[in-house]
């Protein structure tokens, strides 16, 4: 229960900075000659890779608690922790790839989709 509430605490904290910031006229990406703010782009990676990954904590640990209530509570963390790594380290390389143009935001999801397809099934 302690891992829960905690996950959920850093996750509303990071989603209520990052609804502070994106409000905020002053949080820009870009400086006013056009190139990018490094300072603030790295706040909000992170802020959202810290959202990202508190939130596939807490599903994944709701839906382990529901389904398999006889495995230790240890092990279950463990699972969490590493499968909602592994989904936001992979949310995040689509998001940087798509932020410098390298590849579209839908075509890397499905590139993704497709890896994580292959991963688990085959």
């Amino acid at each position: 229960m302690k891992f829960l509430f905690t996950i959920l605490f850093t996750f509303l904290f990071s989603v209520s900075f990052l609804f502070f910031l994106l409000n905020n006229d002053n949080f820009l990406p870009r400086t006013s000659i056009h190139e990018i703010d490094w300072t603030n782009f790295s706040v909000f990676t992170f802020l959202l890779f810290t959202a990202f990954f508190s939130f596939f904590n807490i599903i994944f640990y709701i839906i382990k608690r529901f389904f398999k209530k006889n495995i230790e509570e240890r092990k279950v963390i463990k699972e969490c922790i590493k499968y909602s790594s592994l989904l936001t380290f992979s949310l995040l390389i689509v998001f940087l790839l798509h932020i410098f143009h390298v590849i579209n935001f839908f075509w890397g999801l499905g590139i993704f989709l497709v890896v994580l397809f292959l991963i688990f099934v085959v």
